[in-house]
């Protein structure tokens, strides 16, 4: 699976922001796999919509962070995760409109509120 940030998020973070990574081997449902700064010096993390082992991370947000920014779902991606047990974590995710629906919903109330850890309960 590849986890990564939608687009509404531009929003929020800088044009180029910094990513820091704190996955190592293994991640679990909601656990941070990276940050990235965001504006206002909000930091938002990113975190795993599934448990499993942590497979690849993307070293281009290394040289050039904005690909998280413009072009998250081509180069922008932040880590590939094998899931333990995708039919299990699968039936938690949301997509399509209500997927979207929610993301917005997140992005405005972090914006409200500056919440670090916004999007630490959205699965998409």
């Amino acid at each position: 699976m590849t986890v990564g940030v939608a687009a509404p998020l531009r929003e929020v973070l800088w044009h180029a922001p910094d990513v820091e990574f704190w996955a190592v081997d293994r991640v679990e449902v909601g656990s941070a796999i990276a940050t990235a700064r965001a504006r206002y010096g909000r930091q938002m993390a990113i975190s795993s919509p599934v448990a499993g082992a942590l497979a690849e991370v993307n070293e281009l947000l290394d040289v050039a962070p904005h690909a998280l920014v413009l072009q998250p779902y081509i180069r922008g991606w932040v880590a590939r995760v094998h899931p333990d047990n995708w039919e299990r974590d699968s039936v938690f995710l949301l997509s399509g409109s209500a997927g979207a629906a929610e993301y917005r919903d997140r992005v405005q109330r972090a914006l409200a509120h500056g919440s670090p850890r916004a999007f630490a309960g959205v699965l998409l």
